[in-house]
């Protein structure tokens, strides 16, 4: 372990790996009508690049979150940044479509495994009474890279073959992630795991003050549940609701029409504003929303209860889907009017979701799971978030071309009603809680003894 390292710093490129994340969601945005213009794709082929990312997320998250048990956090991450960077080349120099969609799908491996990893690292390495902000700077992350990369977007759209530079810039946060990945400490609860106890307690002392230190380490050490878990173990019944919880969590996190808006607002917003440049400088506009909107999130999710925040989150996004999909018509009719509030309500969109479903998502996947469990949990619920995102991706364009934009958001309005009623009926509150002591409260009620 490096002494003199900043904890600031360590937090800083521990939630870096989100910052690859935004930027490989955001930058396709910009890309795709660069590609159909090289390759005139067809809005199925347009599908599959997209998705494409996705499914390499899917191998990723389930691989590497388990190697993550075996081989330790830090160096996963690591992998991740190299996986990263390979995707990004193989992006860019890409000589067709079917090179393409390969290329997405290693990189996808890539950001699978940072989607998976972050959360859990930060989780492990946060204290309990400021988790929520520490493990919330990984979707600060998330939407500043996803702002850096609609930057890099505008600043490409005109340029000759412009979506190559777009891709194969996501080869900066690769390297900035592989650099930090060298002064990382490795995560204490892994390290007491593996039987460096003395090594733990050294990375404690350099996040927490002595006495923390001390009494967080005693907690961890004398926890009656750190040995490493199989794949069985996710069945017993500890671990199996709060696994059915985590899976519940991210799928709903995807479908619930926030990527629709993330993926293809360029999209969307042209035939609102009615030209292709006007749809690039309105989505720089939502991610500015998203950055601002995140950063106030951060500065007061650990004052909230995190089911409230998912409750009233998926309440305000239902609304603004479904006032979009009711404007909608009349913006196509180019209403001045009906053009701006779609955009408004859009926006307001992104302000519900960026403090409930965006960054309490990944704080509460890094706190739900029984510690013997964490890295194939994590893995397992960040796979079925990466499905969703498959979902959303593949068939959006098609929908788009069948039913309609309002028809889809009016669907994904409904199902803003069912992440209510699973914040309000199905999940626990681990707000403020240790991470030991939300796993004495799993065993407790596994065993039946009553827990508040």
């Amino acid at each position: 372990m490096k002494k003199n390292i900043s904890p600031t710093l360590i937090y800083f490129f521990g939630a870096f790996g989100g910052f690859m994340f935004g930027y490989d969601i955001g930058i396709i945005n910009g890309a795709l009508p660069g590609i159909g213009t090289t390759w005139h794709i067809t809005s199925w082929i347009e599908g599959f690049i997209t998705s494409g990312l996705f499914v390499g997320a899917m191998i990723g998250a389930s691989l590497m979150a388990s190697l993550a048990d075996r081989f330790g956090r830090r160096k996963m991450i690591m992998w991740s940044a190299i996986v990263f960077a390979i995707g990004a080349l193989g992006s860019a120099f890409s000589t067709s479509v079917s090179l393409l969609i390969i290329a997405r799908i290693i990189l996808g491996a890539a950001v699978g495994g940072a989607s998976a990893l972050v959360p859990m690292y930060m989780g492990e390495i946060s204290p309990a009474e400021t988790r929520g902000k520490i493990s919330g700077l990984n979707q600060l992350m998330i939407t500043v890279g996803m702002l850096f990369a609609y930057g890099i977007n505008y600043a490409f759209v005109h340029v000759f073959e412009g979506w190559r530079w777009m891709l194969g810039g996501a080869m900066v946060p690769a390297m900035v992630l592989l650099f930090g990945t060298f002064i990382l400490p490795e995560s204490p609860r892994f390290l007491v795991r593996i039987g460096k106890k003395e090594l733990a307690l050294q990375v404690l002392r350099t996040l927490r003050s002595p006495e923390e230190a001390e009494n967080e380490y005693n907690e961890i050490v004398n926890s009656k549940h750190s040995d490493s878990g199989s794949f069985k173990d996710l069945f017993s019944k500890q671990a199996l609701p709060a696994v059915i919880a985590g899976c519940l969590l991210t799928l709903l996190q995807q479908i619930q029409g926030a990527n629709t808006i993330f993926y293809y607002s360029s999209q969307i917003l042209a035939k609102v504003f009615g030209s292709a440049i006007g749809g690039v400088v309105s989505t720089v506009g939502i991610g500015v929303v998203f950055v601002l909107a995140t950063i106030i999130t951060l500065l007061v999710v650990d004052k909230f209860k995190r089911r409230t925040l998912f409750m009233t989150g998926s309440i305000g996004m239902g609304a603004s889907l479904l006032l979009v999909g009711l404007i909608y018509p009349a913006a196509k009719s180019n209403h001045a009017w009906a053009t701006w509030a779609v955009f408004f309500f859009i926006c307001l969109y992104v302000i519900f979701y960026a403090y409930s479903w965006a960054a309490t998502t990944w704080i509460v996947v890094g706190e739900l799971f029984p510690s013997n469990v964490r890295g194939l949990a994590t893995g397992i619920a960040s796979t079925v978030n990466w499905f969703g995102n498959i979902l959303v991706a593949l068939f959006f364009p098609v929908l788009l071309d069948t039913v309609g934009l309002s028809v889809i958001f009016f669907g994904f309005a409904a199902i803003c009603v069912i992440g209510f009623l699973f914040a309000k009926y199905i999940l626990y509150e681990t707000k403020g809680k240790s991470l030991e002591e939300i796993e004495t409260y799993l065993y407790n009620r596994s065993i039946g003894k009553d827990v508040d």
